[in-house]
């Protein structure tokens, strides 16, 4: 007597693996997404860095130089430095805060409870089993 195979379930649970496997893929694109925008912005915090030094490279270069600039090229002034500075500085704590920001999600994004379903209800489903074996032992011990 041959019984025959039910096909449905596998349908059903080949379809839930695709979907799994597409919501993977989705997470997979949106966090290469954020990690090329990481790069970019640390790329970008280090180039404001080195302006940053230069700036304050040229500043104390020339209040301990006795030597002037040629007349011809108009020297910044101590206002225009800090400004420029200050702008700078503004623009590094503003990219720091952003990569904050994508940090947080991209640890958001790597933990989520869908990740975790699955694996929590085995193990609910296993360690439920061992008590109920455990406790059937330990009666049939007595």
């Amino acid at each position: 007597m041959t019984k025959d195979f039910d096909w449905s379930d596998v349908a059903a649970q080949l379809q839930e693996t695709r979907d799994l496997l597409d919501e993977v893929e989705q997470r997979f694109h949106h966090l290469q997404g954020n990690l090329t925008k990481k790069q970019d912005l640390l790329a970008q915090q280090e180039q404001t860095r080195s302006q940053l030094n230069e700036i304050q490279k040229i500043t104390e270069l020339e209040s301990s130089s006795k030597i002037r600039r040629k007349p011809t090229a108009k020297p910044l002034n101590n206002d225009e430095h800090n400004i420029h500075k200050d702008q700078l500085l503004k623009q590094l704590e503003d990219i720091g805060e952003r990569l904050e920001q994508i940090e947080v999600e991209l640890e958001s994004r790597l933990i989520s409870w869908s990740s975790f379903r699955e694996p929590f209800w085995q193990v609910v489903r296993f360690v439920s089993l061992g008590i109920v074996i455990g406790v059937i032992l330990k009666s049939c011990a007595d």
